[in-house]
C-alpha cells in the first residue's frame, strides 16, 4: 500500500527541518511530501530551496491564511497522486521515530484504516529557563472543569473586564458540555493523522480558524457510525505525534495568549449547524485501534517517556497502549528469555 507524509508548512524552516533529523523524526525523504502553504512569500522561497537541495517532493499552494485551507489542500495533493494513504503532520509539530514506524506498519496489515485520530495525545510545553516537559492538553477532567469559576479565573487572574470575563465564562462551560458528550471520552480535541483516499474528500471548514480540525474529525466520526467509514481512535502511549506548544501557533495568536476566546463562539456556532444536520452523536465512542507489535520492539527516546504500563499477573509491564494482548505476551516473554539468557552467559 502506498503511504506517504504530509508535511503541511507555512512558517518554520526549523521545524520544517526537523521532521528529517535524525534526532527527531527521521522521516526517510523518500515517503515525505512537503506541502508550502503560506502568505509569506520569503518563507515560501526558503521552504522551496530546502526542499530542493535535500531531493524532497514539495508543492506550493494557494493559501487564505487558514489552517483549513492548508489541510484542504494537503488533501487535494494527496488525492491527485496514486498514493493509497496519508498521514498528514502540522509542520510545527512532528512525529516520534516510533509514529513513523506505526503508520508504515499499519499500511501493511491487512485491511488498513480509513481514518485514525489520537487520544491521550501529547505536547511539548516550556517551563522554567530553557526547560521542555511533556503534556496532555486535550485530556480533560470535566468534572473538574465546569466546577473552576472562570469568570473570577478570567477577570482576577487575566485581567479581563466584567462583560468580556463573563462571556468568556459561558463558552467554557458551552463548550465543555459539547466536547464531552460528542468528543471522544475525556478528549476535549482528538487529531485525526491517517487518511485513506475515501476520508481525505471530506472538507475542512475554512470559515473556521481555530477548531476546524475538530469539526473535521466529528464529520468523519459521523461518516463512521452512518456510512461505513472505518475510523479508529488510537491511545498515544508512546507517542506517534507531539503537539509543539513550543511555538507561536495560531491558537495562541488568536486568543491573544489566552485573553480573547472569541473563536470558540465562531466553533460553538459550527457545531450547532452540524447537530441540525444530524451529523453529531452522543456518548458514543469509535472503535480503538489495536496492533500487533513485533516482540523486540524498541522505542525512541522521545516515545520512551510516554510509554504505558500494562498490569501483568506476573510483574508491570511498558509496552504500546493499542497492542493486541498476544503482542504484549510475546514481548514479555521475548525479555523474560534474553534475561535468563544474559543471565546464564554471565554466569
Amino acid at each position: 500500500m502506498g503511504l506517504k507524509f504530509y508535511i503541511l508548512t507555512s512558517e518554520s524552516i526549523q521545524a520544517l527541518k526537523r521532521h528529517f533529523a535524525p534526532d527527531f523524526s527521521a522521516i526517510p525523504v523518500e515517503q515525505a511530501v512537503v506541502i508550502i502553504n503560506t502568505l509569506d512569500a520569503n518563507y515560501e522561497r526558503k521552504a522551496v530551496e530546502y526542499c530542493r537541495e535535500q531531493g524532497i517532493e514539495h508543492h506550493v499552494t494557494v493559501s487564505n491564511g487558514t489552517p483549513a485551507r492548508g489541510k484542504n489542500s494537503v488533501m487535494e495533493v494527496f488525492l491527485s497522486s496514486d498514493n493509497d494513504y496519508c498521514v498528514l503532520v502540522d509542520g510545527d509539530d512532528f512525529l516520534t521515530k516510533h509514529g513513523v514506524w506505526m503508520y508504515n506498519h499499519l499500511a501493511t496489515t491487512d485491511t488498513p484504516p480509513d481514518a485514525v485520530c489520537l487520544v491521550s495525545q501529547f505536547s511539548y510545553r516550556r517551563y522554567g529557563e530553557g526547560g521542555v516537559i511533556a503534556c496532555n492538553p486535550f485530556t480533560l477532567d470535566y468534572d473538574k472543569e465546569l466546577s473552576i469559576d472562570l469568570y473570577k479565573e478570567f477577570k482576577n487572574t487575566r485581567a479581563i473586564g466584567h462583560k468580556k470575563a463573563a462571556h468568556f465564562a459561558r463558552l467554557h462551560k458551552s463548550y465543555y458540555k459539547n466536547q464531552r458528550k460528542y468528543s471522544e471520552g475525556n478528549e476535549v480535541h482528538c487529531r485525526v493523522t491517517w487518511f485513506s483516499r475515501k476520508a481525505a474528500t471530506f472538507k475542512f471548514d475554512e470559515s473556521i480558524r481555530i477548531g476546524e480540525d475538530t469539526l473535521h474529525m466529528l464529520r468523519l466520526k459521523h461518516e463512521a457510525i452512518k456510512n461505513g467509514l472505518r475510523f479508529y481512535s488510537t491511545d498515544e502511549r508512546p507517542a506517534t505525534y507531539v503537539y509543539d506548544e513550543c511555538t507561536y501557533g495560531i491558537v495562541a495568536r488568536d486568543s491573544k495568549l489566552g485573553t480573547d476566546y472569541g473563536w470558540m463562539d465562531t466553533y460553538l456556532v459550527a457545531l450547532g449547524r452540524m447537530k441540525k444536520k444530524g451529523q453529531l452523536h452522543a456518548n458514543t465512542l469509535l472503535p480503538e485501534l489495536r496492533i500487533h507489535y513485533p516482540s523486540d520492539l524498541a522505542y525512541d527516546d522521545i516515545a520512551i517517556d510516554t510509554s504505558f504500563v500494562h498490569k501483568l499477573p506476573e510483574c508491570d509491564f511498558g509496552f504500546p497502549k493499542n497492542a493486541t494482548e498476544e503482542s504484549v505476551r510475546n514481548a514479555y516473554s521475548f525479555l523474560l528469555k534474553n534475561a535468563l539468557l544474559r543471565k546464564r552467559e554471565a554466569a
